[in-house]
């Protein structure tokens, strides 16, 4: 009888580990992700402005630099979200934890939209060997930095 208690034991102690496991992993990536994502906008915004106050627009190779930026910081936002979904079931059960986390949710989709309509925006016009809508990516960017203040708010009122 005890011989039984300890295999049933050592499942779960198993299934404890890779549980706990899979939350590492995910956290790891999720924050992985994040700096991945800050860190490609805030460089295109910065080496973008300084060429606007210049009146200048950028060199091909860079242009085609900022597209690169964009799309890993849209690949970066997509793991996100996807380790973000895995942590809230995993570590909570589920959805329901708040309107403050539906607010964060909402911030996270806003940074989602904007990222992907820049990237199909740059997409086109490079492929089209024009330079991008300035008012589509003013709105864009507007759109992301909305979003990621409800983002953080809501983490912040959320997890705090």
């Amino acid at each position: 009888m005890s011989f039984r208690i300890f295999i049933n034991l050592s499942y779960f102690i198993e299934f404890v580990l890779i549980l706990i496991m899979l939350i590492f992993i995910s956290k790891f990536l999720h924050l992985f992700s994040l700096l991945l994502a800050g860190g490609g906008v805030i460089g295109v915004a910065v080496i973008q402005s300084i060429y606007k106050k210049e009146g200048k627009t950028p060199e091909p190779h860079l242009a085609k630099g900022f597209r690169v930026l964009a799309f890993l910081s849209l690949l970066a936002i997509l793991i996100m979200w996807v380790t973000g979904v895995i942590q809230t079931l995993v570590i909570y059960g589920g959805f329901n934890l708040g309107w403050s986390f539906h607010v964060k949710l909402l911030g996270a989709t806003f940074i989602l939209i904007a990222s992907l309509i820049i990237n199909i925006h740059l997409k086109k016009s490079a492929q089209n060997q024009i330079p991008p809508n300035q008012n589509t990516m003013k709105y864009c960017a507007s759109a992301g930095r909305l979003g990621f203040l409800l983002a953080l708010g809501g983490a912040i009122w959320t997890f705090a």
